[in-house]
């Protein structure tokens, strides 16, 4: 696959999780959060299920992690990442409207090359502090005005952001070493099912009367979003940078907000509009600009 093919997939992907919000939304009129992304993901498992199998017989992920601990503790913590990604914006989207869950995801991009310098000690590029200082100005904007309630939600979905940014840094460091891409998106879903359906059995009280009416979104949410969606992103960041893949992924915060306009008549004013364009420019600033327009460097951490 090119660098191209793979960012086409993952727009893909994009447009796939960005019309998910509005399943995410909906979803919960009759179930919790918990719940909801506990039957979400064990849709998502079981779909991906049959290709995983064939991608199995032709050679096992279970035998590399068995021999390779450290790289069985990455995929563990691939599931763990997604987990509390999903289930923060899930609980967010109770109090929040779409708009401003898909814009304020999409700070991930400016996130991804702090967490990276955390780990490696890259130091950051000036045009990366540039877009950090815009995209909090935007996310004020965006909810600074709105209601307490709102300003909760939209906050849970700043937390979000950074099990997001490790999720993507962590597959591309995955994928560097192995190219099994639905075993790897089988075994995170399964235990972001797992987590969830513990978290909803303590704190939820589901009945099976919730879930009927939920079955719609649960399918979009759990195949399209889940089974689809996850296991494209993998396959196409294992030919792109995280850097890029995040900048790519981060457009589902556009599709997030016209399917919220779209389906649901979400209507945002001109103080979030004014938030959602700054966070945007953010994300284009971190991976479009070219370094050498803004030259700033964080060194202090290799001095």
């Amino acid at each position: 696959m090119t660098r191209n093919q793979a960012h086409l997939l993952l727009l893909v992907v994009t447009i796939l999780w960005g019309f998910t919000f509005v399943a995410q939304k909906t979803g919960m009129e009759t179930l919790g959060p918990m719940s909801f992304s506990a039957a979400r993901y064990l849709i998502g498992s079981i779909g991906i299920v049959p290709i995983a199998f064939f991608e199995f017989r032709k050679n096992s992920i279970v035998i590399m992690l068995r021999r390779d601990r450290l790289l069985a503790l990455k995929a563990f913590g691939l599931g763990c990442f997604m987990f509390c990604g999903i289930s923060l914006q899930q609980i967010a989207l109770q109090y929040t409207n779409i708009a401003n869950a898909a814009f304020l995801t999409a700070l991930y991009v400016p996130a991804v090359p702090f967490i990276s310098w955390v780990l490696s000690s890259n130091p950051i590029k000036g045009k990366i502090w540039l877009a950090l200082i815009i995209s909090l100005f935007g996310s004020w904007m965006l909810s600074g005005s709105g209601t307490v309630l709102s300003q909760w939600g939209d906050l849970l979905v700043v937390i979000s952001v950074f099990f997001w940014a490790g999720h993507i840094i962590l597959i591309s460091n995955i994928t560097q070493k192995i190219n099994m891409p639905f075993q790897l998106s089988f075994i995170q879903s399964f235990i972001c099912f797992i987590l969830a359906l513990c978290f909803a059995s303590v704190l939820e009280t589901p009945t099976l009367m919730g879930f009927t009416p939920a079955i719609p979104e649960l399918i979009i949410a759990g195949f399209f979003s889940v089974t689809l969606g996850f296991s494209f992103q993998i396959v196409g960041q294992r030919y792109s940078d995280p850097t890029a893949s995040a900048f790519i992924l981060s457009l589902e915060s556009v599709f997030g907000a016209i399917a919220g306009w779209l389906l649901l008549s979400q209507i945002i004013g001109t103080s979030s509009l004014i938030g959602c364009a700054l966070i945007f420019l953010a994300v284009i600033i971190a991976d479009v600009v070219p370094d050498s327009w803004i030259p700033l460097r964080s060194k202090w951490r290799n001095d």
